[in-house]
Formats: structure tokens, sequence, C-alpha cells
């Protein structure tokens, strides 16, 4: 083989070689872009499911809340309304006593 075939040779393989480096860069490019679009759609998911468990969050509050105000309601009516509710008994066995 002579020198010139023998560069010829060489020059090839590199040719090749870089034409191959091309694609492989491509290829990482390609994978590295794909990656950047399932994190920022992962991302998007996240924010939404977080946006999601807080308006849940805060629904329960408010709904324990009035849960709250509702025992506070009763526990307070019944303790302003058992004197007169024990005054309207002892009155209607008064009058039921009198009418016998």
């Amino acid at each position: 083989m002579t020198e010139q075939e023998q560069l010829t040779r060489i020059l090839t393989l590199v040719e090749l070689t870089n034409s191959r480096l091309d694609k492989l860069d491509r290829d990482i490019q390609d994978t590295n872009q794909r990656f950047e679009r399932e994190i920022q759609a992962t991302n998007q998911r996240i924010e939404d499911e977080v946006k999601r468990w807080d308006e849940r969050f805060f629904q329960l509050v408010k709904e324990q809340g009035q849960t709250a105000r509702t025992i506070i309601i009763a526990a307070a009516s019944v303790v302003v309304l058992s004197p007169v509710l024990g005054s309207v008994v002892e009155l209607i066995s008064k009058i039921l006593s009198q009418s016998k």
C-alpha cells in the first residue's frame, strides 16, 4: 500500500469517525431535549397536584371550621336553654298537678 493510499484510507476513517461523532452529538442533543421536555411536564404535573392538595386542605379546614361552629352553637344552646327547659318542665308539672 502506497503512502497516498494510506493517507486516503486514514482520511476516510477520520471522516467516518467524524460522521459517527456528529450523529452521536445529535442523538445526545435530542435526548437532552426530550429529558428537558419530560422534566418540564413532570414539574407541571407536580405543581398542578400541589395546587389540588392545597385546595383540598383549605376546603377541609373550612368544613372543619363549620363543624366546630355547629358544635359550639349546639353546646351553647344547651347551656343557655337548660335552665329555661327546666323551668318549663316545672311549670308543666305544676299545671298537671293542679289539674288533678
